[in-house]
C-alpha cells in the first residue's frame, strides 16, 4: 500500500512562542501534534514527563523517528549535515543512523534514498512549494540578490524601508495574490481540503502579503529561521529552529525517550490528565460538527487549568466558553513576537473546571 507522503518536514510554528504560551513545566504530561518534530523536540526543553506526538499521517510520525534516531547517533555537526542544513556525505550517515529506526521506517527511508540524498527537512511538499517560490516565483518580481541582501539585514526598521523601495512592487502583489491564494497554495504547498471549510478563500493572497509586512517590521530577518528558509532554500547557523540548537542538543537527546508517538487523530487519543497541548492549526481542516467534537474529546484530555495552543493560518477557529479560557491579552502579546509570519494568529487557552459534554 502507499504511504502518505511527508507533508511537513519542519513545523512552522514558531517555537519560541509556543514555549512561551505553554510554560509548560518540570514533571508534566502533554500532547503535541507530531508535524516535522520541531515543536516536540522543543518541549523537552521544559522538562516534561511524557509527551504524546500524535499524527494521523503515519509518514509525519517515520519523519519524526529519523530526526530523533540522528540525534541519538550522530555528533552535532553530523546532525546538520544529515539533515541538509550544511553538505556531507548523508547517505553513509543514514547507515549509522538506520539501526535505530523501526522496521517499518527504515523500509519506507530505503526506499526513498532522494529524501537521505536531499536531507530530511527538505523533504515536505510545503517546504518544495517554499522551494518553488524562491526559484520560480521571486525572480518576477525581483531577482535573488535583492533577496540575498534583504535576508541578511537585522533591523526591522531598515527591513521594511529596503522592502518597500527595492521589493514592494505591483508584480510582487499580484504574485502574492497567485500563488499563496487558496488555489494555488491548496495544490502545490498544503491540501485542497485546507480550504473546504474557509470563509476568505479569495482574500487569502492578499492576507498572506499583509502578514509578510508585518513580520519584517517586527522580527529581525537574519535571525529567523522561518524567513531564512523561505528566502534563501535553507536555515543557517544565526537562524535554526531551537531544538537544533548547539546548546540544546545534549539535553533533547537525553529525554528522547519521553516521546511517544501515536497514529491517531485528536478525538481517539487515549490518554486523559494532561497538563499542556500543542495542535498546530489542525481546528482549520474540520467542518463545525467536527470541530465542535475535538472540542469535546479536547475538555475531557485536560486537567483543570491544562494550557493549550493553536494556531490559524486562513481560518478563524476558537476554543469556547465554559470549557476554555481565551487568555486574549496574552496571546495578542505573543503574536506581537511570533516569527512565523504567515499564520492570522495564535490563541491560548486554560481548560477551565467546567465538565466537556462527552
Amino acid at each position: 500500500m502507499k504511504q502518505p507522503i511527508i507533508r511537513y518536514a519542519n513545523c512552522w510554528e514558531d517555537t519560541a512562542v509556543l514555549r512561551k504560551a505553554l510554560q509548560v513545566r518540570r514533571g508534566e504530561t502533554g500532547i503535541s501534534i507530531a508535524s516535522g518534530g520541531d515543536n516536540t523536540f522543543a518541549l523537552l526543553l521544559c522538562d516534561p514527563q511524557k509527551i504524546y506526538a500524535f499524527d494521523r499521517n503515519p509518514t509525519q510520525l517515520k519523519c519524526v523517528q529519523l530526526k530523533a534516531a540522528a540525534m541519538q547517533e550522530l555528533e552535532y555537526s553530523d546532525i546538520l549535515r544529515f539533515f541538509g542544513i550544511c553538505e556531507g556525505d548523508r547517505p553513509a550517515l543514514y547507515r549509522r543512523v538506520r539501526r535505530r529506526l523501526s522496521a517499518e521506517t527504515r523500509q519506507y527511508f530505503d526506499a526513498h534514498p532522494e529524501i537521505i540524498g536531499n536531507g530530511i527537512i527538505h523533504a515536505g511538499k510545503f517546504e518544495r512549494f517554499f522551494q518553488l517560490f524562491r526559484t520560480c516565483i521571486i525572480p518576477l518580481f525581483s531577482s535573488h540578490e535583492i533577496f540575498g541582501a534583504f535576508a541578511e539585514l537585522d533591523d526591522p526598521t531598515a527591513q521594511r524601508a529596503f522592502f518597500e523601495t527595492h521589493i514592494h512592487n505591483r508584480r510582487l502583489k499580484a504574485m502574492f495574490r497567485i500563488y499563496f491564494g487558496y488555489r494555488v497554495m491548496g495544490q502545490l504547498g498544503r491540501d485542497r481540503s485546507c480550504y473546504r471549510y474557509v470563509d476568505e478563500k479569495a482574500q487569502s493572497g492578499d492576507d498572506i502579503r499583509s502578514r509578510f509586512v508585518y513580520g519584517i517590521s517586527h522580527t529581525s530577518n537574519l535571525r529567523n529561521p522561518y524567513m531564512q528558509y523561505i528566502v534563501t532554500g535553507n536555515f543557517t547557523p544565526r537562524a535554526l529552529p531551537s531544538y537544533l540548537h548547539r546548546k540544546n542538543l545534549e539535553i533533547i537527546r537525553s529525554r528522547l525517550d519521553r516521546i511517544t508517538l501515536v497514529e491517531s487523530d485528536l478525538c481517539s487519543l487515549p490518554v486523559r490528565d494532561m497538563d499542556f497541548a500543542n495542535l498546530s492549526d489542525i481546528f482549520e481542516y474540520m467542518s463545525d460538527a467536527e470541530f465542535s467534537r475535538n472540542a469535546d474529546a479536547l475538555a475531557a484530555m485536560l486537567r483543570t487549568g491544562g494550557r493549550v495552543l493553536s494556531w490559524n493560518m486562513q481560518n478563524r477557529r476558537y476554543l469556547q466558553a465554559p470549557a476554555f479560557l481565551r487568555c486574549q491579552e496574552r496571546s495578542a502579546q505573543l503574536f506581537e513576537q511570533n516569527r512565523s509570519w504567515f499564520y492570522r494568529d495564535v490563541m491560548l487557552y486554560r481548560r477551565t473546571a467546567h465538565e466537556p459534554h462527552c
